[in-house]
């Protein structure tokens, strides 16, 4: 009985225990961890940090806002530059023809004899200076036919006398592609490498045409290269080259006097004057000549 005594004193505490306990509860699931003072401390330390790394942010992002304004700048302007190019082309193509790809024979005899007189159509359209007319029908006979190198060479030319280098350079660079032996389109190159200011690159084109054709005109025009670039004796040995092939023409002639003069080579002079008077006596420009080479000294 005495060992009774005791186990109910401590059953009684217990339960008092529990009841406290069960009573504090409620207080226990509202208690705000973060008043602990240690909560506080790496509660602001995090707050710190993250301001720390916005502020950051925000410096970096005005630095390199500049950069990107400038680059979203320079693209819209390309943009606009390639969309203005290509709606140009539109607008300047959308007149053109539209001829059917040529499917039969018959359609292509037919083509090939009307052919002729189309090109001789936009020669004398460029004669009369209707230059966009004279396109429209080396344009007919490409979309029939897209490898006629007469055509394509017609109209480069036409760019060429407009003055529109790129246009003729891509067109004649195509016409290589259909024949890569082709002088005349590496002359036409030469010549607009001298229009563009590139006088090596013309030099390079005109040998390129030389050595496929050896024609006198390729030399006078290599010749005329080499006196730009100040190369006299280059220039007068491809002079000699030119007369060689054609003996009597007078523009030749005339060219090699005044590379002569320049070099004062007067028994040079002297001899290509003399030829001069002989297959072309009215030149207005042989007193000229005769005068200059008198005062050598």
């Amino acid at each position: 009985m005495y060992n009774i005594i005791p186990l109910i004193i401590i059953l009684f505490c217990l339960v008092v225990i529990l009841a406290i306990v069960f009573k504090k509860l409620p207080l226990l699931a509202n208690f705000d961890i973060g008043s602990i003072p240690q909560e506080k401390e790496a509660d602001t330390k995090t707050k710190i940090m993250e301001e720390r790394l916005q502020r950051k942010a925000k410096f970096i992002l005005s630095n390199i806002k500049p950069y990107f304004k400038h680059l979203v700048k320079d693209i819209k302007k390309q943009y606009d530059a390639t969309y203005a190019k290509l709606k140009d082309m539109e607008e300047k193509y959308k007149a053109k023809p539209e001829v059917k790809t040529i499917v039969t024979k018959k359609e292509f005899d037919d083509f090939e004899k009307k052919k002729d007189n189309i090109l001789k159509q936009a020669e004398e359209l460029i004669d009369k200076e209707e230059y966009e007319e004279a396109e429209k029908k080396y344009i007919e006979i490409i979309s029939s036919d897209p490898k006629n190198v007469e055509a394509y060479r017609g109209l480069g030319n036409l760019y060429f006398l407009q003055d529109n280098y790129e246009d003729a350079k891509q067109t004649f660079e195509h016409i290589l592609k259909i024949n890569k032996e082709d002088d005349l389109a590496y002359a036409k190159l030469g010549a607009i490498a001298v229009e563009s200011g590139d006088l090596k690159d013309a030099k390079d084109s005109l040998l390129k045409s030389i050595k496929i054709q050896n024609k006198a005109i390729h030399y006078f025009e290599l010749a005329e290269v080499c006196y730009k670039l100040e190369e006299y004796e280059d220039a007068i040995k491809n002079l000699d080259n030119a007369l060689e092939i054609e003996p009597n023409n007078p523009k030749y002639l005339d060219f090699l006097i005044t590379v002569s003069i320049a070099v004062k080579d007067k028994e040079r002079s002297n001899a290509a004057l003399s030829k001069l008077k002989e297959v072309n006596p009215d030149n207005k420009k042989i007193e000229e000549f005769d005068a200059e080479i008198k005062n050598f000294s």
